[in-house]
Parts: C-alpha cells; sequence; structure tokens
C-alpha cells in the first residue's frame, strides 16, 4: 500500500513546487570537422639534360711550337732619319678557321708612336703579310709592348711579341759567349729566417737578402783578369773553368741549364770589335743581378731579384777602336737563372767573337 502511495505523494509535491528541480544542459552535438585528405606529393622532376655543345670541327687547339714558328719577322736593315719605320711580319695561319689578326699596342713612356696597321684576312693554312707603320724618336729603348695576336670573339687564341725580332738587324743579340763558375754568393748557412729581408718586400712578393754578399760585392778572380786557359776555385772548393755557351732562339743565356746550385754567382765573357770606337746603346735583361764591365770598366749594375726579361735595363758606354772585352758579372738565388744582351749597331759595323781575332787591333 505504501509502495503505491509514494509515487502520487511526489507527484503532488511537483505540482505544489516543493521539491527543486535540476536541470543539465547537454552540450550541443558537435559539427563532424572534415579532415582535408592530403594527395600524394609527386616527386620533383628530373633536371633536364642538357647535352654539350657539338666542337666546332674548325677550331684547332694551338701547338706552341706550330705556333711560334708561324710568324717570321723581317729584320729591320737601317733606322731611316726621319723615325717612320714600316715592321713586316709574315704570319702562316695556324689555326683551321679564318682568322684576321690583330695589333695590340702600349707606347705610354717610351718614344714610339703607332701609326697605321694593315692586316691580312687569312684562310686555314693561309700565309699573308701584316705591316706595323711606327715613328720613333730619338731613344730605341724602352720598346712599346706590341704584340701581333689571334683572337676568337673575346678570348686570345695566342700572341707574338715582334719588336724585338725587327730590331735584331740593327741592335743584335750578343750569343756566344764564354763562361764560369758558379762562385759561392756568400750567404753561408743562413737560414730564409735569418737571410731574408722581410720589410723590403715589394709586390710582386721576393726575397732580399740581409746584409753583405761577398760573392756580389767583391771582384771574384776571373773579374780581376780574364784568362779564358785558367782554372778558379769555385764553390765548395770544387774547380771550374771557362766554357763557351750559346744563347738560345729569343737571345737568352740560359745559366740554369748549364750550372746547378742556389746562392751562386757566375761571370761571362764576350768581345765585341768596332772599326772606329765611340759611344754605343745597349740592353740587358737578368735573373737575377747583373754588372757589366767594359774593358775593365764597370759601365752598369742592377741588383735585383727578378726574372729575366729581354731590354730590361738600357744603358750607353763607349766602345774602343779595335776589339773590346765585355764581361757580365750574375747573381743567383733559386730558380731560373740566365740574361740578355744586345748593342745597338745602326750601320751595322760591329763584330763579335768568343775571343779577339789574332792580328786585330786590341
Amino acid at each position: 500500500m505504501i509502495c503505491r502511495l509514494v509515487p502520487l505523494v511526489v507527484a503532488a509535491m511537483l505540482l505544489a513546487g516543493c521539491v527543486p528541480t535540476e536541470v543539465r544542459q547537454e552540450p550541443p552535438a558537435q559539427a563532424p570537422v572534415a579532415v582535408p585528405v592530403q594527395s600524394p606529393v609527386a616527386p620533383p622532376a628530373p633536371a633536364p639534360v642538357v647535352a654539350p655543345p657539338a666542337a666546332d670541327p674548325k677550331f684547332v687547339v694551338l701547338d706552341d711550337k706550330a705556333a711560334r714558328e708561324a710568324l717570321t719577322v723581317e729584320l729591320l736593315k737601317e733606322l731611316p732619319p726621319d723615325g717612320h719605320i714600316t715592321i713586316r711580319a709574315h704570319l702562316r695561319n695556324p689555326t683551321g678557321r679564318e682568322i684576321k689578326p690583330v695589333v695590340s699596342w702600349e707606347a705610354t713612356g717610351t718614344s714610339w708612336q703607332g701609326e697605321r696597321v694593315t692586316t691580312p684576312l687569312l684562310a686555314p693554312g693561309g700565309e699573308g703579310v701584316i705591316e706595323v707603320h711606327t715613328k720613333v724618336g730619338a731613344k730605341l729603348f724602352p720598346l712599346p709592348r706590341a704584340k701581333i695576336e689571334i683572337v676568337d670573339g673575346t678570348h686570345r687564341l695566342y700572341g707574338w711579341s715582334f719588336l724585338a725580332d725587327a730590331l735584331a738587324g740593327i741592335g743584335p743579340m750578343v750569343r756566344e759567349w764564354n763562361v764560369v763558375g758558379p762562385f759561392d754568393l756568400g750567404l753561408g748557412e743562413k737560414t730564409d729566417a735569418e737571410r731574408n729581408d722581410k720589410t723590403r718586400n715589394l709586390p710582386p712578393q721576393r726575397d732580399f737578402v740581409k746584409g753583405r754578399l761577398p760573392g756580389w760585392e767583391n771582384p771574384l778572380p776571373p773579374e780581376k783578369q780574364v784568362d779564358l786557359g785558367t782554372m778558379y776555385p769555385g764553390k765548395a772548393g770544387k774547380r771550374t773553368s771557362w766554357e763557351p755557351i750559346k744563347a738560345g732562339p729569343s737571345g737568352l743565356v740560359d745559366l740554369a741549364a748549364h750550372f746547378t746550385g742556389d746562392d751562386t754567382v757566375a761571370c761571362a765573357v764576350s768581345y765585341i770589335h768596332s772599326p772606329k770606337g765611340g759611344k754605343h746603346e745597349f740592353t740587358c735583361g737578368s735573373d737575377d743581378s747583373i754588372r757589366v764591365a767594359i774593358n775593365g770598366k764597370e759601365v752598369w749594375k742592377k741588383h735585383a731579384e727578378r726574372g729575366a726579361a729581354c731590354d730590361a735595363d738600357v744603358f750607353s758606354a763607349d766602345l774602343k777602336q779595335g776589339w773590346n772585352e765585355v764581361l757580365v758579372k750574375l747573381a743567383h738565388r733559386s730558380g731560373d737563372w740566365g740574361f740578355y744582351f744586345r748593342v745597338i749597331d745602326p750601320e751595322r759595323a760591329l763584330k763579335f767573337a768568343l775571343r779577339p781575332a789574332a792580328g786585330d787591333k786590341r
């Protein structure tokens, strides 16, 4: 009975407001979230294959020896009084394509002026004559920086220096020498740190020697008196005597091919015959330092660590009538070693020899 009354009582109470009610708010239903579907990533496309440019079948890589021999320069026979000179060079095209040579010319600081140039169009294997018209003032040297060049667009394929060759007729190289050495430069057992004066280095970097160099500064036995039949004590006590040597095609007397060792000195002597004597202009270039004495009198000295360059130094000196003794002393640190020597002889009257000819006036 009681069990039946309870629900009725509760219902009555609810109607009367006697029992509080708790309303539970359900969270609003969440809308479904769309998940993006990622499409698979395609692999990167391979880089396109670029075929190398086809080689120009006409192009020929220049062989150095063949290129050197492709140009022949005519010797100047005289210096005209008005200074106008025409230099002619014969060029055989060493490439497999048609070319038109060009001439580069830089005469700043010289007595030369470029006037005009004529250059031929050369077929493969063809030959032609290049003419360079110039005017020179009172001094032949220094020479302009001048080259005959083959260019391919902006690319220089090959170039030939030609002025020094043209002047060989009136300014011949002295090509035959008696040489003796090597003698000791006088550095002893010093280390590089002890002997190199870094405070004097100038671009390009070179090592100058601290202190005295007895072998360079003091006269060597061959300098005191030249006797081509005498032997001398050389470096490390090794006996040495005079030997003949010839310059190469460029005029370089290559001492490194004849002597071995670093920090050394050598002497070279040759003879020039002048029919009437007088003042002449000389040029030389050396690796490294050089001293020049004519008939026992020093006429030029250049103390430097450098490479040999033709006509690098210019000086004037007197030749007496008859035979003149030219003695060159050369100091050497390391690497290449050699020198060039030229005398200007517009009249082409001078003679050269390893020894004075018997019977000629000395």
